[in-house]
């Protein structure tokens, strides 16, 4: 952990909320930037961020300085977001049980997507190979640190940045893109 980090937190545990905010400052754009890609939606991940901000706060008495701050508040992050979405999932399928016995022509239309290339492919991938991808491509993250957010194995971690991988080809090149499905991918082979 960043020595300014272990100090805000001192200073938050002794009293100090104010120093909290460095703390949500060093991590807002990128926590916001993961549960995007983990949710699919800028309006679900800054809702989410807030939240998952608040609870770190109020659970960091509880916090293990040998983990890291940043690898801590993205597992709390991604435990908030599968839990998002279970919830999101349960209610859709509620409203499409309502929507199937409701006159059609009072039945809304479907959500916006925010991608109209991405989102349809994104939706074939599972969000914890979603977050392994978000973890290790926009985060820059090692497979070591993302299997501690994930709460999972460093081969578990391979083996979603793969499926995803695939995946994402197998759709987008159905959707007429190129994406050098033929050719082989060095970081698939090893």
């Amino acid at each position: 952990m960043k020595p300014d980090e272990n100090d805000w937190i001192d200073r938050v545990l002794k009293g100090d909320p104010a120093a909290y905010e460095n703390l949500v400052k060093r991590y807002q754009a990128r926590l916001v930037a993961f549960l995007w890609n983990l949710l699919g939606s800028g309006d679900d991940a800054r809702d989410a961020a807030q939240d998952i901000f608040i609870q770190a706060y109020t659970r960091l008495g509880q916090f293990d300085r040998s983990r890291g701050f940043k690898s801590w508040l993205f597992a709390i992050a991604y435990h908030f977001g599968i839990d998002l979405l279970r919830r999101k999932r349960r209610f859709r399928r509620f409203w499409q049980r309502e929507a199937a016995s409701a006159d059609p022509v009072q039945v809304p239309a479907g959500p916006i997507e925010e991608s109209p290339i991405w989102q349809p492919a994104l939706r074939k991938v599972t969000p914890q190979e979603r977050s392994a991808l978000a973890l290790k491509y926009n985060e820059g993250w090692e497979s070591a640190e993302i299997a501690m957010a994930l709460g999972c194995t460093e081969s578990t971690v391979r083996v979603h940045l793969l499926n995803a991988r695939r995946k994402l080809k197998r759709e987008l090149a159905a959707a007429g893109f190129s994406t050098g499905l033929n050719k082989p991918n060095p970081e698939e082979v090893s």
